[in-house]
């Protein structure tokens, strides 16, 4: 004899594949013939853009270039000047399955990366940077949630879960023509390009999520080649896209992942009056998650009136996003930069914002890590590069036990104020982007089976039992103990709630 489980299904996002993958960098590099001796190494940068995500059957391909930066100071004029090249790598993944319709999430991170000049035209590079991967499906899970026979009595629990209705992945490319203006003047070469990526708001409509966002664009660039003048200007790319998402609607938590491709900056001087011209490239990879509250009930326990049974449990956990907001953290410092005394300085940035969430004395805070780089000139009019890791701390309100909080940490803006020879009084705003899951387990009833051969013992020969029931007791844990049906117990002693709060007597039938 089988018993028939009547499930409900639901659809939830599965990690099929998290891990990651070091890149080596080792080169012995020569200067193209167009730079200048090196007289000093200030910077070497090793910057990782992804080009292309596949998968194929149960293997992840990912292909990428990373640009090689080398900020020096020239042998001949003491000026700025840098020197680009391009590493092309690929990075292969094993999966235990082979996913449908996933969508691929992947970053890169530069581990380490030295320089060093073997002679003024000659470098010797050593290095590594990690390409991580995360491959997500949707997936449907199956909950038992009744029985299809009257002799055996259920037990229901209720848990609360976001389901996955809907996710999409795009790339997009934005692209503009800017006139910077006579102030600006020509441009020699560009020395550094940096693109910081905002998410604005994100919403999600019929079968569509719509975002918006900017791409902030700085560029260090030099002016004067004899001179070794520098200069900055900044340029913001706002952009509003519309993905495909089939089965999210408006009442959908809308959670958006937006990696930055690539991004090109070409210069074009005019040479009368209207000063340079930029042409911006950015490409950009948007990954959108659609989710929407549920509640499911399920089978916690089960007896049979008739026989013993067999129950096979299993277990899931499960995740409610609970919501998805930004906070802005201002942190303060005075760092020293080196033995240098500063005269001016060059340009400030951040290379890495790292964060995450921690718990102490009770407390969510998220913690970042700011590795802030500064290029100056000290006051034999040299250009010197330092960099230095400012941490930081931000409390959390209203976040609840059992959350578990992902976190994501840009730096929007950095202001400083030279403070005595050679230290800065650093103001850094960092936005922080945070999401609220609140995790739990279910153990539920996966199947039942009875045991025919042990018939439940049933005393039938009075038509009640008395049984002094204590406070704290379970009408369930009674019931089943008599084998008879939960809910004729409530209602023979006009309960309605299973717990007993004061000592008393139970009435239970015979049958």
């Amino acid at each position: 004899m089988n018993y028939t489980l009547s499930k409900k299904a639901v659809s939830v996002k599965e990690t099929v594949f998290d891990g990651c993958s070091e890149q080596p960098v080792d080169l012995d590099l020569t200067l193209p013939d167009y730079c200048p001796d090196i007289m000093r190494i200030l910077k070497c940068r090793v910057n990782p853009k992804i080009l292309t995500k596949s998968i194929s059957a149960d293997r992840l391909e990912i292909e990428g270039n990373a640009e090689l930066k080398i900020l020096y100071v020239d042998a001949v004029k003491k000026t700025l000047r840098c020197s680009d090249h391009n590493i092309p790598f690929s990075a292969s993944f094993n999966m235990k399955q082979s996913p449908q319709n996933a969508v691929v999430s992947a970053k890169v991170r530069t581990e380490y990366i030295n320089c060093r000049a073997l002679s003024p035209r000659r470098l010797d590079i050593h290095g590594a940077f990690s390409v991580c991967a995360k491959v997500i499906c949707k997936s449907e899970t199956e909950f038992p949630c009744d029985i299809e026979n009257h002799t055996v009595q259920i037990k229901k629990s209720r848990a609360e879960l976001s389901v996955l209705e809907g996710m999409a992945q795009q790339q997009f490319t934005l692209s503009e023509s800017v006139t910077l203006g006579a102030n600006t003047g020509n441009i020699e070469a560009v020395l550094k390009s940096d693109a910081t990526v905002i998410k604005g708001d994100c919403r999600a409509i019929s079968n569509k999520v719509m975002i918006k966002g900017e791409v902030n664009i700085r560029v260090l660039y030099l002016a004067d080649i004899n001179t070794g003048q520098t200069g900055i200007f900044d340029y913001t790319l706002p952009f509003s896209e519309i993905l495909d998402a089939d089965g999210v609607d408006e009442n959908c938590l809308c959670v958006t992942d937006i990696e930055l491709v690539n991004h090109t900056v070409n210069i074009k001087n005019d040479y009368a009056e209207n000063g340079a011209s930029a042409d911006f490239d950015v490409k950009l990879a948007v990954t959108a998650m659609g989710y929407r509250s549920d509640e499911i009930a399920f089978i916690d326990d089960a007896y049979s009136t008739e026989y013993d049974l067999n129950l096979i449990y299993n277990q899931m956990n499960l995740s409610q996003m609970q919501r998805s907001y930004t906070e802005s953290c201002i942190t303060k410092s005075t760092v020293e930069i080196g033995a240098n005394s500063i005269q001016s300085v060059t340009d400030i940035w951040c290379e890495q914002c790292s964060t995450s969430a921690v718990t102490e004395d009770g407390n969510f805070l998220v913690k970042g890590k700011l590795n802030m780089c500064v290029l100056a000139v000290d006051n034999d009019n040299m250009p010197f590069y330092s960099e230095r890791v400012i941490d930081f701390a931000y409390p959390l309100n209203k976040v609840t036990e059992n959350c578990q909080l992902e976190t994501t940490g840009t730096v929007q803006s950095v202001s400083y104020r030279i403070n005595g020879a050679n230290s800065l009084d650093f103001r850094i705003e960092t936005r922080l982007d945070i999401t609220v899951i609140h995790n739990h387990t279910v153990r539920y009833v996966n199947s039942l089976t009875p045991d025919t051969e042990n018939p439940r013992v049933k005393d039938t020969s009075s038509a009640l039992t008395l049984y002094y029931a204590s406070d704290g007791e379970s009408v369930w844990d009674i019931a089943k103990n008599y084998a008879v049906d939960c809910q004729r117990v409530m209602e023979e002693n006009e309960l309605s709630d299973d717990k007993i709060t004061n000592a008393v007597m139970l009435f239970i039938p015979s049958v």
